[in-house]
């Protein structure tokens, strides 16, 4: 049984097909494998602070985070580590913070937007985009005040403010031959 993607209130459940249909297109053909995340991280920025008795490094000015087929900028970056030097957990804030992953096969570009952004390395390797994030796949895109994607399962899980501000997505069917 497949589960739903997104959390939704129980007034949009009726909605739940079309979700599912649109998180499916939206989601499709993203592989982070565990190679990915064993890459080397390279981070460029104006200026760096690294502190190794707590783990935690801190970039400024125009920061450029790489690892493999994954980019992350912003303003600043601050990094989290373990005393085994992996990878926690990076917070970005920008204007916006951006996420851009190339998928290894021929699948679309992925892409989070946010003014505020969570990298979360373990338990599950997800994103997290904060007070109004978008994530972009093709034409297709999810957005919410909190934009959650598991790196893992490709489930993006959208969260509206209040009752004024909800989650949006728009999906493009696609055409008989796989394509948009």
């Amino acid at each position: 049984m497949r589960r739903n993607p997104i959390d939704q209130k129980p007034r949009l459940r009726r909605h739940g097909v079309a979700a599912g249909m649109v998180l499916t297109a939206l989601l499709v053909s993203v592989s982070v494998t565990a190679e990915q995340s064993s890459q080397p991280i390279y981070l460029d920025s104006d200026t760096a602070e690294l502190d190794n008795t707590t783990g935690t490094s801190v970039y400024t000015g125009d920061v450029i985070m790489t690892q493999g087929v994954r980019r992350v900028t912003g303003d600043n970056m601050t990094v989290y580590t373990t005393e085994g030097r992996q990878v926690q957990r990076i917070v970005v804030e920008g204007r916006p913070a951006v996420w851009v992953e190339r998928p290894a096969e021929e699948g679309e570009l992925l892409k989070g937007e946010a003014p505020r952004m969570e990298y979360h390395a373990q338990g599950p390797e997800r994103v997290m985009l904060f007070e109004g994030g978008t994530v972009t796949q093709g034409r297709n895109t999810v957005t919410g005040e909190t934009v959650e994607y598991d790196l893992e399962t490709e489930v993006a899980r959208a969260r509206g403010k209040d009752s004024r501000e909800r989650t949006r997505i728009t999906f493009f069917p696609e055409d008989g031959n796989g394509d948009e």
